[in-house]
């Protein structure tokens, strides 16, 4: 239940980068892929970056085009890592890449945002 969930956000909080830490995030990111889209919705918005980061990836990996607003309000994200799987998310969702780049500032986060957003919303018509 929860319990493993938050088990395995503390192991991914605790461990050093490595091996260890990259299988106990895609443990994260494969139990998430369970969760509801409502769920995982407010899984981006948590406090806790690995969590975001986790629910991100997940939202991916269940690859449901439902998401992909979801995921374009998270490239902003303040932690990179979470950003990056935002990016990754979209990418394997679209086939596309409108940015950001790693390492990106909040500007041009944004503007990625907006691309994405502008693109979005001219495939919806």
């Amino acid at each position: 239940g929860s319990e493993y969930t938050r088990a395995l956000l503390a192991a991914t909080t605790a461990l050093e980068p490595g091996q260890r830490k990259k299988s106990a995030r895609e443990a994260l990111a494969e139990r998430l892929t369970r969760m509801t889209a409502a769920t995982l919705r407010t899984m981006l918005k948590s406090d806790e970056a690995e969590l975001r980061r986790a629910a991100a990836l997940a939202c991916a990996m269940k690859d449901d085009k439902s998401h992909i607003p979801d995921l374009i309000d998270v490239l902003t994200d303040p932690d990179d890592a979470v950003t990056r799987a935002a990016h990754a998310g979209l990418k394997s969702l679209t086939g596309l890449d409108f940015g950001p780049s790693v390492g990106a500032s909040a500007g041009q986060k944004a503007l990625a945002a907006t691309a994405w957003r502008d693109w979005y919303t001219q495939s919806k018509k």
